[in-house]
């Protein structure tokens, strides 16, 4: 069985204000998208990024210290937005150094991480 850590933003850490969304239907789409990714029979951990983000790369390098994933997806949340380029930095280096040999993978949405899982699988 393939293992997977999902790296993103809790739902509440999510900034709305620009999106055609609101909190329960990010919420939904998040817990439907995850269900759809074990359902495909993936391994799935998720390592949440909150509003304290130093706290949130300290729980991608907890899951990746206590486990081995064969890949490592970084949801567009985290590195779609300018102003978070220094926090996807962050966890990209702290997945290369404590997972070298994870593949990393991006999705678009929560809807669209299955297909992206299936591109690096």
């Amino acid at each position: 069985m393939t293992r997977v850590l999902l790296v993103g933003f809790t739902a509440d850490a999510v900034d709305l204000s620009d999106l055609p969304v609101d909190l329960e239907s990010l919420r939904k789409s998040i817990a439907e998208g995850d269900a759809e990714v074990e359902a495909a029979g993936y391994d799935v951990e998720r390592a949440w990024i909150g509003t304290d983000h130093y706290a949130g790369v300290d729980e991608v390098r907890k899951a990746l210290t206590n486990s081995a994933f064969d890949i490592v997806m970084v949801g567009n949340g985290v590195r779609g937005n300018p102003q978070y380029t220094v926090l996807f930095e962050q966890v990209v280096n702290v997945v290369h150094e404590l997972a070298p040999r994870a593949r990393f993978a991006f999705n678009a949405d929560p809807p669209s991480t299955l297909e992206a899982l299936r591109r690096n699988t």
